[in-house]
């Protein structure tokens, strides 16, 4: 193919030009509301899918040699619950980190974020919840549940 050549029409750049003078008479104003972001709590989750999930705490013999630090190392999971009683991390390795997601047959309407991932073997529709002690995490057990997938 062979380039083409096309006229250009000033009347149409004139126009354009005056939107981003600088003496022009309006102004553009931005007024960003951020009360009106919608809440996960009023959105249909993307995606619901029955997932297999175990629980896991942060012990070297369960994760590495930094338990406390989940895979996405920007959060710390014993400080965020120490300090707020943060307790709504997961590890998955079928859903991208950040992932918003609800078991309302647990827990309601609790949200809880993927930031963590699970050993290779396990592979998709699994899922680890983070809990506090071994103890809690071994009393949770392995359960088969709903889960609502809020991508983001």
């Amino acid at each position: 193919m062979l380039p083409q050549i096309v006229e250009a029409q000033p009347s149409y750049f004139s126009a354009i030009s005056n939107i981003f003078a600088k003496d022009s008479q309006e102004s553009l104003v931005v007024v960003e509301d951020v009360n009106n972001f919608p809440n996960i709590g009023e959105a249909e989750p993307r995606r619901v899918v029955l997932a297999v999930m175990t629980a896991y705490s942060s012990e070297a013999a369960q994760t590495d040699s930094t338990p406390c630090i989940p895979a996405d190392f920007s959060y710390n999971l014993c400080k965020h619950y120490e300090q707020d009683g943060e307790q709504n991390s997961i590890a998955s390795n079928f859903l991208p980190m950040g992932t918003k997601v609800r078991f309302p047959d647990l827990y309601g309407d609790k949200v809880f974020v993927v930031r963590d991932r699970m050993n290779a073997r396990y592979g998709n529709g699994r899922g680890d919840i983070w809990m506090p002690t071994k103890a809690e995490a071994k009393t949770f057990g392995v359960k088969r549940v709903k889960m609502e997938i809020f991508y983001r």
